[in-house]
């Protein structure tokens, strides 16, 4: 059994900065937050539009996370908004796009493998990341 059911939930519609905006990421992610606390008694964080900022994902991947999540608990990450893969010198370099990324600003992306490493240090019994981007 799992002590805790813990859910990060992120949806992006609003995009600024010469990015798309979405049109359904936000209402997924409201759907899914819905099903998880009624259904299936999970404590829910929700990160929506301008609040799924690049500051935001950070404070909570390395702080809030790593602080919270402990060896008994399961975890669900769930990204709706956009993504991206670019060429880099090790082959293809996947990105998630915050809410306030500028259009062609790698460095105001989230890079997988900094999202990688950070959910993979977390003691957590189980862990679901689903990417809808």
């Amino acid at each position: 059994m799992f002590s805790r059911n813990l859910a990060f939930i992120i949806g992006i519609n609003n995009y600024t900065n010469g990015i798309s905006p979405l049109n359904t990421a936000v209402n997924d992610a409201k759907k899914l937050v819905e099903i998880l606390r009624e259904k299936h008694d999970y404590q829910v964080w929700v990160c929506l539009d301008e609040v799924a900022t690049l500051s935001n994902f950070h404070k909570f991947l390395f702080h809030t996370l790593p602080e919270q999540i402990t060896e008994n608990d399961r975890l669900l990450f769930y990204f709706a908004g956009h993504g991206v893969a670019l060429n880099g010198d090790d082959g293809p370099a996947g990105y998630l796009i915050p809410q306030d990324a500028l259009l062609g600003d790698t460095n105001s992306y989230l890079p997988m493998t900094l999202l990688h490493d950070a959910l993979s240090q977390l003691p957590c019994r189980h862990f679901l990341g689903i990417l809808d981007c």
